[in-house]
């Protein structure tokens, strides 16, 4: 393999840095939201990123209130389909 075949991991914190603020809000949103609803799907790997992402908005902000996106059940219910059941709506 050449050199230029190979991918150099980036640091998550130097990654994190080139992020718009606009991704760190969603993403922020989406963590809480999977945390309130489908609290199964976060792993270790998922609360580092939440919590570089915070730790971010606090460098650029000043520790300045970071929002929210308001998220539902629906909206991050496909990172955990395989485990929720469907059902019909017999009521139709």
């Amino acid at each position: 393999m050449a050199i230029q075949d190979y991918i150099i991991p980036t640091p998550l914190g130097e990654y994190v840095r080139t992020v718009p603020d606009d991704e760190l809000i969603e993403a922020v949103s989406i963590y809480e939201a999977r945390r309130q609803f489908v609290r199964w799907t976060i792993n270790a790997a998922t609360t580092a990123y939440y919590d570089c992402v915070v730790k971010e908005w606090n460098r650029r902000y000043n520790n300045r209130h970071l929002p929210r996106l308001p998220f539902t059940f629906d909206d991050v219910r496909h990172f955990a389909d395989e485990s929720i059941p469907e059902f019909e709506n017999e009521n139709k």
